[in-house]
This record gives structure tokens, C-alpha cells and sequence, in this order.
């Protein structure tokens, strides 16, 4: 089996190659703009990331992995949501349970799916104990998404226990710009977005707000529909003065025909959300070495499950009709002090506050001799961190790179516990870099593993955080000088103190317990070209061995000792090919590879652990400049993209099939 999937995957990459070739033969000759853009690129300055140390620092003086999507691509590829934009970054696995709207989940280095910390603008905006949905964010109004791979926790606290994405909104610019479009096509999917930005010397905004509808890929009760709503303020009213405000709103409802093994089952279940970020960013320069910042911000997610009954005899069993809302907020304050004591040394110290709320409420009708309407227990809890931190960051004009950092978290659920971080990164004179960095971590339990108490789960108050130790070395190399570079990374991972649920427990005793741990231990490798100008190529490969070690003594069919830790594939791969044509297209082709990995089949009692073939998808899109934007006249651009080109057919997860071929086609003006 194995060996058909390979030459099947094999097959599909050669049809992918010739179809992608065959464009770029038609396509005519590359631009002389695309050209003059590669002269550019040659002498551009060094590329700066934010997400590692919280300011900006140039990326070969990073010690960790970090990736960087530009929003602007992604809007013209056509990529609507940012899960989507993470399948192609090494080392993430993305699941989607069933059609759009179905629960997302990145799993990052072989991680759990709750151990990525996600943040828009700086703000946290995970559920409490780490648990983000990725099937509601959208990439409208997106400046750029950086991926931080490896432990953050000593600069973000809990839950960047395998890494941190960061989503940046998109800031103005000198003058003012009207941007919007719209396209359409399978799955009854309509999808607009329209948008401002402008500003001056001392001002910039931008404010954007998009809609996406779709019947979804199932034949019934699969509508989804989400409105996003965001925009930007920054001003400079000084020379030692600047100030943000960020702020992202969503709203959607997602119906579902299936139940938790995928079964087609109910006609009018939905779930609905509503999600708002804030965030505050402010900075004094207190003469020439030192700066003192302020950033505030917080989070709130409102979310719904409604299922009534199927229809008038609809009355049978437990819970033939319910309804669930629940409230989260996060909020926090940083005050830092960053200090430049000489040219190549950067100190920053802080402390920040971080205030975790959640209320659940509900009720479930049920027939048992009668029909009756039980309330859910009500749960109201809270819990507050407050941590302090110091970081030192040493790049000298020898290439030698230097990060340090420690910090100490108190949380008022589970106490005291430290992390640390060091790493270093040499840029040798042959264009080689090499790196090193090694790091600890933690995730906080959930409020239910803490708080809950219902009869079948109560939580224990003293549960330990999750926590883990980590290490990685890196090296890369240019080939052909700002043209051709190769690199790879080995990284290793521990995970301790995993929390485990113990259905045996006794009546009133906690079902939660510190008892379970893992690793994770793999390779990520890559080749970046640009040897024809104005085409761009980029190749990925992933390797990820897991394993459980030890199951607490309550081995299940998704965690037992000795058992590969499920849903992460153990070889993955992306390729991708991006030209620049007619001086006017850009035409992208990508293909991703997901291998076989374990998963666990619910449908069956007892559930079965079951080996889920790989897979591999293949998408293309062209955008199309039609009309150029000058005085007086808008700039217009069409756009068509075909997902899942080979129509291929596969299980993200156990009963849920993936999105088969999608054709989609619009337009977008600028002006």
C-alpha cells in the first residue's frame, strides 16, 4: 500500500510539473519589470521578524526557526483563510474536521493541537489552556503572518509550548487607497471584501471589512458564513513618540450535518461565534538608549451550539435537543523597558498581567418517561498570571548572534514556574549560517481540568502546567549568492506532566491527573530559488518520529505507551512555483504531501486506532492585471484558482472527508 501511495504521489507531482510548465511556456517570456524587481532584491536590506523577541530584529540574527507569509500573496493566490496559508510551512500539520467551518487544528513540531500560542497584534487570543479553532480566520486585512517554531514561553508565557503564529494587520501609507473585490465559485461560495488606507507623515489607518458564504461540500446542513471586520491606527506625534491600535472583529455560524465520528446524523445543528481583538502598542524614547513600552489588549470569544429536534417526533433518547453559550476573555498589560547600551547589544526587561476569565451556560432536553429540560451546572471562573522577564539579545559585525532570556510566571490557579531560553547563530564569510538554541516551556491546565464539577468530569485544582524541554540545530547555506539557498533544521522535544482524564475515577473525585509524556524528534529541510528572474521556488520536507512514553496507566486508543502520538504524519512536503509573466500575471502552483499517520476510528465501540493514508493536493492560481491603476482610473485584476486540481480524495480525519476540487474565480480593484 505504501508503495502504490508513492508512486501514486510520485505520478501526481510529474502531472503537477508538466501542468505548471505548460502554463509558463504559454505565459511568453518573464517581464522586464520582473527583472528589474531581481536587481532590487540583490542589494534589499536585511529582513527584519518580530514574533521571536518581540521587536524587531533582523531575521539571520534569530536563533530560532521563523516563518514569514506575506498577507499580499495570500490575497492574490486567492487563500481565504489563514489555516490554509499554515499547511505550507515545515513542520505544521493541519486538520480540519470535515467541510469550511469545521473545527481547525495545527499540530506544530508533533506538538499537542492546544500547545501553539496565537496571537493578532500582539494579543493573546487562545482559549484559556491553549486551545485555539484557526477555521474563522481569515486573511482579509492581513499584513503578514509570522510563524515562530520552538519554545516561546519565556517571552509569551503559557501556551507557546512548539511555537507562536502572530497575525499583523495591515497598517496605511502616505495618500489614500480604495481596495475591494469579489469572487465565486464551487460549493455556492460568494466571498467579497472592501477596504480604506491612507495617512501622512505622522498618521496612517486602514480599516477593511470581508464575507464569505458557502453551501459547504456536504449534500445538507452545511451553510457557513463569516463577516470579519477590522483596522489599524498608528501615529508618530513626535520623534520619540509612537502609538497603534488594532483592533478585529468576526462573526459567523457554521451548521453540520455530522456527529463526533462523522456519521451524517442531524439536520439543523450549528455552532456560532463572535470574536473581538484589541490591542494597544505605545512607545517613549527616553533619550538615545533607552525605550519604555506600554502594550494593553485583550480578547473575547462568544460561542453557541444549537441543536432543536429534526422534526415534531424528534423526542427520543437523551438529549434530542440542547443548547450550550459560553464567554471567554483575556486580558493583559506589558510594561517593558528596552535599552541599547551600545551598537550591538540590546537589553529589555518587563513585567506583564494577564487575566483569564470563562463562563459556560446551557441546558439539555431529554425523554426518559417524559420529556424534561435540565440546566448545565453554571461555571464562572478566573485566574490571573503575572510574570517578569529579561531578555538580551548580541549581534556583532562578526556574524556571531546571541539570544538570552528567562522569565518567572505566578498564576493564581497553579502557581510558580520558570522558563528559559538560550541560542546562538553564527553567520560564517562562506554565506553559511549555523545555529543553535535550546529552551523550556509550559501550558496551563484548561478551566475545566481545574474548575470542573459535573458527575462525570471535576477538576483538580492542583494540577501541574503542562511543560516541555526542547532544543534544535539549524544550518544554512546560499548556493548562489541572493538566488539559491538550502537549509535544515534537527529538532528534539520532551513533553511532561501531560494532563490525563480518568473515567474510573470515584463519584466526586478528580478525573483529571499530571500523569502522562511524550516526544517529538524530526527534521525540517528546504530549498529556496530564484535562478530565473521573476520566478520564484520553494521546496519543504518534513520528518516527525512521536512516540508516547508514558500513559499514566490509563492507556486509550488516541494516547498509550509506546504508541506514535496521533494525526501527525511522518513525512510531509511542500513545493511551491511562483511567475511573474507578460508583465502583467502571476501565475502560483503548489502541491502539498501529507503522509499516513495513526488516527483513531470513533465510529466503532471501542474505538479502534486505525492508519489513515496519505495524501496529496495540488492547487494553482493566476492573477491578472487587466487595468492599471493611474490618474483617475482604477487599477483592476482578475483572478481564477483551482483546489484540489487532481480532485484527490482523503480523510483529513477518521470520517471526514477533505474539500474535493474547487474552481473559483473574481476580480479586484484597486484605486
Amino acid at each position: 500500500m505504501q508503495n502504490d501511495m508513492f508512486s501514486n504521489g510520485v505520478a501526481m507531482i510529474a502531472r503537477w510539473l508538466g501542468a505548471t510548465a505548460a502554463v509558463m511556456i504559454q505565459a511568453g517570456g518573464i517581464s522586464t519589470m520582473a527583472a528589474a524587481q531581481e536587481v532590487q532584491d540583490t542589494i534589499r536590506l536585511r529582513e527584519l521578524v518580530v514574533t521571536a523577541t518581540r521587536m524587531p530584529t533582523p531575521s539571520d540574527a534569530v536563533v530560532s526557526s521563523v516563518t514569514s507569509i506575506s498577507g499580499e500573496e495570500l490575497r492574490r493566490r486567492g487563500v481565504r483563510f489563514v489555516h490554509d496559508a499554515l499547511r505550507e510551512v515545515p513542520g505544521a500539520t493541519v486538520l480540519q474536521v470535515g467541510s469550511y467551518g469545521g473545527v481547525s487544528s495545527l499540530f506544530l513540531r508533533g506538538g499537542e493541537s492546544d500547545y501553539v500560542k496565537v496571537l493578532v497584534d500582539g494579543v493573546p487570543v487562545n482559549q484559556a489552556g491553549g486551545a485555539y479553532n484557526w477555521a474563522n480566520l481569515t486573511t482579509d486585512n492581513i499584513e503578514r503572518i509570522e510563524v515562530l517554531r520552538g519554545p516561546a514561553s519565556v517571552v509569551y508565557g503559557s501556551d507557546a509550548v512548539t511555537g507562536v503564529v502572530q497575525v499583523f494587520t495591515r497598517r496605511g501609507a502616505p495618500g489614500f487607497t480604495v481596495e475591494g473585490g469579489g469572487e465565486a465559485g464551487s460549493f455556492g461560495t460568494v466571498a467579497g471584501h472592501a477596504g480604506v488606507r491612507g495617512g501622512t507623515d505622522r498618521i496612517n489607518y486602514s480599516a477593511s471589512i470581508g464575507h464569505i458564504g458557502t453551501d459547504g461540500a456536504y449534500a445538507f446542513n452545511n451553510d457557513y458564513r463569516n463577516t470579519m471586520m477590522g483596522g489599524s491606527l498608528y501615529t508618530t506625534p513626535d520623534s520619540r513618540t509612537d502609538a497603534s491600535l488594532a483592533v478585529r472583529f468576526t462573526d459567523n455560524v457554521h451548521h453540520f450535518p455530522t456527529d463526533g465520528s462523522g456519521i451524517l446524523s442531524d439536520s439543523n445543528q450549528s455552532n456560532s461565534e463572535q470574536a473581538l481583538s484589541l490591542a494597544v502598542d505605545v512607545g517613549r524614547r527616553l533619550g538615545d538608549r533607552y525605550q519604555l513600552r506600554l502594550t494593553a489588549g485583550g480578547s473575547r470569544s462568544d460561542a453557541g451550539f444549537e441543536d432543536q429536534p429534526d422534526h415534531p417526533g424528534d423526542t427520543l433518547g437523551f438529549g434530542f435537543a440542547s443548547h450550550r453559550s459560553s464567554r471567554a476573555d483575556r486580558g493583559n498589560l506589558d510594561l517593558r523597558m528596552n535599552a541599547w547600551p551600545n551598537s550591538v547589544l540590546t537589553l529589555t526587561a518587563g513585567s506583564q498581567v494577564e487575566r483569564e476569565t470563562e463562563r459556560q451556560s446551557g441546558e439539555t432536553t431529554s425523554n426518559f418517561g417524559g420529556i424534561s429540560t435540565t440546566p448545565d451546572a453554571p461555571f464562572d471562573r478566573q485566574r490571573t498570571t503575572v510574570g517578569s522577564y529579561a531578555q538580551a539579545v548580541l549581534d556583532l559585525p562578526s556574524g556571531l548572534a546571541v539570544n538570552l532570556n528567562a522569565r518567572v510566571d505566578h498564576n493564581s490557579g497553579f502557581g510558580t514556574f520558570f522558563t528559559y531560553r538560550t541560542g546562538l547563530a553564527h553567520r560564517l564569510p562562506w554565506r553559511t549560517r549555523v545555529r543553535a538554541s535550546v529552551g523550556r516551556a509550559f501550558k496551563a491546565p484548561t478551566f475545566c481540568e481545574q474548575f470542573c464539577d459535573a458527575p462525570f468530569v471535576v477538576g483538580d485544582s492542583g494540577l501541574r502546567p503542562e511543560r516541555s524541554t526542547s532544543w534544535e540545530v539549524g544550518v544554512e547555506q546560499e548556493v548562489v549568492a541572493s538566488r539559491v539557498s538550502v537549509w535544515a533544521t534537527y529538532f528534539n522535544q520532551s513533553f511532561r506532566d501531560m494532563v490525563q482524564y480518568n473515567g474510573g475515577a470515584a463519584p466526586g473525585s478528580p478525573t483529571y491527573f499530571n500523569g502522562a509524556s511524550a516526544w517529538a524528534r524530526g527534521v525540517e529541510a528546504g530549498l529556496r530559488a530564484s535562478v530565473v528572474p521573476g520566478v520564484r521556488a520553494s521546496f519543504s520536507y518534513s520528518y516527525l518520529a512521536t512516540k508516547a512514553t508514558e500513559d499514566g496507566g490509563m492507556p486509550s486508543a488516541p494516547f498509550a505507551s509506546g504508541e506514535r502520538l496521533i494525526r501527525r504524519p511522518r513525512h510531509s512536503a511542500e513545493l511551491a512555483i511562483t511567475a511573474l509573466a507578460w508583465d502583467r500575471a502571476s501565475l502560483t502552483g503548489s502541491m502539498t504531501y501529507v503522509g499516513s499517520r495513526d488516527d483513531v476510528d470513533f465510529s466503532q465501540f471501542p474505538s479502534q486506532r486505525v492508519d489513515l493514508p496519505g495524501y496529496t493536493l495540488v492547487d494553482l492560481a493566476a492573477d491578472v492585471e487587466i487595468l492599471r491603476p493611474g490618474v483617475g482610473q482604477p487599477g483592476i485584476s482578475g483572478m481564477i484558482r483551482v483546489e484540489n486540481l487532481f480532485d484527490e480524495k482523503y480523510d483529513q480525519v477518521v470520517g471526514f472527508p477533505g474539500r474535493p476540487r474547487g474552481v473559483f474565480g473574481g476580480a479586484r480593484f484597486r484605486f
